[in-house]
Parts: structure tokens; C-alpha cells; sequence
């Protein structure tokens, strides 16, 4: 039994460790928890030529028959709508489908491309998750720096 309540006590710890610090949007819920690969302070290190993968948890704002994920980088005083290449976030639901019933819970998984040719710097990027009439159903935002893998390494 001691070994059980150990157990439960340790997967409890681990599963609290492993989320990502996020900032609050202007609109819309955040996520119940958020988890980026290799991200559990802030500022998240991004590499030229991966992908940012992370996985966030969220409860339906409203009934949603569809949603689009919606990606906006802040950097320098600039802000781009990043061109993210999955149109239907609804296929990257790895809990459950659209349709989504108002308090239903879902998971939502990204595979972010960082191209090898983006410049190294200090971003903001926005993730939003919108249904078909504009409902933002979850919205946080990460702070970011992107850089080559081997320049960070090198200098931990």
C-alpha cells in the first residue's frame, strides 16, 4: 500500500512538473494546462529546423462544430500572422472530435515547423484556437527565443 501511495504521489509530481509557463490573452480562456516539448521555464528555446511540438488541455467555451487554429508572432515591435500549415485544428484533437459540446474537455497537439532560415531572436507567439463563429474556445501566449541548437548548447 506504502509503495502505491508513493507511486501516486511521484506521477502527481511529475505530471505538476511538466507544464509550461504561458501568458494570459486579452481574450479568451486559457488552457486548463499546456505542455511544451523541452519547455518548463520561460523563456521556451525554439531551434531552427524542428518543430515546437506541445500539447494543451481545454474546456469548450461553447458548442463548436469546427476550429482553426490561429498563430500570431510578436518580435521588434512587429506583429505577423504566422501562416501555421494545418487549417482544421480539429484534426490534431487527440482526446476527441469536433463536433465540441460546451464544457466538453479536449486536447489539442501542435507540430509548430521552425524553419532553419528564421533569424535568431526574442518572440511572443499567440496560439488561439477559434470555432466557426469567431468563439475563441482557448488563448495563452509563450515567450520565446529562437536559436540554433548547437549555439545553446555550446553555451550551457
Amino acid at each position: 500500500m506504502k509503495a502505491f501511495i508513493f507511486a501516486c504521489i511521484i506521477s502527481a509530481f511529475c505530471a505538476v512538473s511538466q507544464s509550461t509557463p504561458y501568458n494570459l490573452c486579452d481574450n479568451g480562456p486559457p488552457p486548463v494546462k499546456l505542455r511544451v516539448e523541452g519547455c518548463d521555464s520561460s523563456p521556451c528555446y525554439i531551434y531552427k529546423g524542428t518543430n515546437l511540438t506541445a500539447q494543451w488541455d481545454f474546456t469548450a467555451d461553447a458548442d463548436a462544430q469546427s476550429l482553426a487554429p490561429q498563430v500570431i508572432v510578436y518580435f521588434m515591435g512587429t506583429t505577423v500572422n504566422y501562416p501555421y500549415p494545418e487549417k482544421n485544428a480539429c484534426n490534431s484533437l487527440v482526446n476527441s472530435k469536433c463536433p465540441l459540446k460546451k464544457n466538453s474537455k479536449a486536447t489539442y497537439n501542435l507540430e509548430m515547423p521552425i524553419s532553419k532560415a528564421y533569424p535568431s531572436l526574442a518572440l511572443n507567439i499567440q496560439f488561439a484556437l477559434i470555432d466557426e463563429n469567431k468563439n475563441i474556445q482557448v488563448c495563452f501566449s509563450l515567450d520565446c527565443e529562437v536559436t540554433d541548437k548547437k549555439i545553446l548548447s555550446s553555451s550551457l
